[in-house]
């Protein structure tokens, strides 16, 4: 059909028409924006009013991106979380939608930067799709930990056997690591600790990456903090272990270091979990001939049994990867002498001992009250091997180290047992090996772990220092936020026999307690297990 000149224009006029309403209504819309966030624009509510006119509502979403990544999501809840770097005090990344334009609604907390994090406020954001004539709504959190996204590939809950997965790690504090993601195996670990409803977890990357600051490596650990009042337990006794290790001469005792992070498992927030390192030979440095024992129970050497002396049920050989009989004598000869309640020969035990290290971990045992590691369970033992003598020399690092620095164990019925400020005066947990050479040769023993303390109390283990380890975590539980979205979740945990003054009261009078204790030792009479 051919238009006449007159068709023309009047089609050119119409054209022109709807241009210019198109014009005068975005006019009027810019009015109402604002300058945005994360290279999305604000709208106040006359403008958010103009934006929606005509537009119907829709529970299909668009996929959001963080810096081209995917966002956490927690189904519950309904809310996306996107992770920030406190540190910088300003909003930052880009904030996509795989279809659509973003409005932020105009909300006062934006100007407020600390006070959103911490408060885990949320904010409106909309998403608008013209073609379809449709628009959505994303409550989106800002949180200042990392976030990790673990996502089964059959979608299946995390078990016992290793499963696929995706794991991706959302942190902006390392340039250049802002996102990390990578096919993994995931499977519950843990032996007491999987009767909680809160689960740890092995974690098998396909490839080496280094984590959060932490080593390069394939092998991880996401400790579930459940039975960790204040989620602090474990994070400063291996902190505070590293320190007192690096100030002794033993290169192969320096413990492992955990990161917090704020977990989600399938679009479901599983709150903060410790990101840790494992204790391994690379971690430890160990050599060819070392040997890497990790213990979790109480067994002693049975001779009736040829290939591990009946010591497998409660010992795990870590390190080397071939092992035999030879590879259990270490552990064995340890065992015969520490195991039998009696020292028959100080010589031959105090030979058997890298005396640095044992003199370190029985004052980090005694300090903490670590009253699930002083009796060899949830101790890793390192076999250093002397080319000197040809013989081995035992060192000690602490693992698991929840019930620690006043804070007692979970009875069988998940009861909580009670911080309990008298146990920063007790007087019974010393490490086995230590409590029955000091039984043996008091002065000696009592003089070489007086001239450690009073070295360490210089500066290592000060007030001033532990508070300031204590401070900088919790500033940076509750700054980030996740302190309290982790009780929220976990609600039936619940935080009302909890207080974080607990641990500084605990400290400050622990040191008092041992400054006048290390000049004349003693032993209090020990609980049994079912009080403790």
């Amino acid at each position: 059909m051919i238009k006449t000149s007159r068709q023309k224009k009047l089609f050119a006029i119409v054209i022109l028409a709807a241009a210019l309403g198109i014009l005068v209504w975005w006019t009027d819309i810019v009015n109402y924006l604002q300058p945005g966030y994360l290279s999305v624009r604000i709208v106040d509510s006359d403008g958010l009013q103009m934006l929606l006119a005509g537009l119907q509502e829709t529970g299909e979403r668009p996929s959001l991106a963080f810096n081209d990544h995917t966002v956490a999501y927690d189904m519950y809840s309904d809310r996306y979380f996107v992770t920030q770097n406190m540190g910088n005090g300003l909003w930052d990344g880009v904030l996509t939608a795989s279809a659509g334009e973003l409005y932020w609604q105009e909300d006062a907390c934006f100007e407020d930067y600390e006070g959103a994090i911490a408060g885990g406020h949320s904010f409106l954001l909309y998403g608008i799709d013209r073609e379809k004539g449709s628009y959505c709504t994303y409550h989106i959190v800002f949180t200042g930990m990392p976030v990790m996204m673990i996502d089964t590939m059959s979608g299946a809950e995390i078990g016992d056997e290793l499963q696929a997965a995706k794991v991706g790690v959302s942190d902006m504090v390392f340039a250049g690591k802002e996102y990390q993601s990578t096919d993994c195996q995931v499977s519950v670990r843990g032996q007491s600790s999987r009767r909680f409803p809160k689960q740890s977890y092995k974690l098998e990357l396909d490839r080496k990456m280094s984590l959060l600051g932490m080593r390069r490596d394939e092998d991880w650990i996401l400790t579930a903090l459940y039975d960790d009042d204040g989620l602090i337990h474990n994070k400063l006794s291996y902190d505070v272990w590293r320190a007192i290790a690096s100030d002794n001469s033993d290169p192969k005792d320096s413990g492992t270091t955990m990161e917090y992070v704020e977990l989600f498992n399938n679009n479901v927030y599983m709150g903060v979990y410790g990101l840790t390192e494992r204790i391994d030979a690379k971690e430890l440095s160990l050599e060819k001939n070392d040997i890497l024992y990790k213990c979790r129970g109480f067994a002693t050497p049975d001779e009736s049994v040829q290939e591990d002396f009946g010591l497998g049920a409660d010992y795990d050989i870590k390190y080397p990867k071939e092992q035999g009989r030879d590879t259990w004598l270490p552990i064995k000869e340890y065992l015969d002498i520490f195991a039998a309640g009696e020292i028959e020969d100080y010589d031959e035990a105090r030979a058997l001992l890298n005396m640095e290290n044992a003199i370190d971990y029985n004052i980090f045992i005694i300090l903490t009250r670590a009253c699930d590691n002083y009796t060899r369970k949830n101790t890793i033992f390192v076999a250093e091997y002397d080319k000197a003598s040809g013989r081995y020399v035992m060192s000690k690092v602490p693992w698991d180290c929840n019930a620690t620095w006043g804070d007692g164990l979970y009875k069988g019925n998940l009861d909580r047992k009670l911080y309990n400020a008298s146990w920063a005066y007790c007087a019974w947990v010393w490490s086995d090996d230590m409590k029955q050479m000091y039984q043996c040769r008091p002065e000696e023993i009592q003089e070489l772990t007086l001239v450690r303390w009073r070295q360490l109390r210089e500066d290592i283990l000060s007030k001033d220092r532990l508070y300031g380890m204590l401070d900088e975590d919790f500033d940076y539980l509750h700054a980030s936020g996740a302190y309290d979205r982790n009780y929220v979740r976990w609600e039936e945990h619940g935080r009302e026999h909890w207080e974080d003054t607990y641990i500084y009261e605990y400290v400050e009078n622990r040191l008092n307690f041992l400054d006048a204790y290390f000049e004349a030792p003693y032993f209090d009479e020990e609980p049994l297990a079912e009080e403790e």
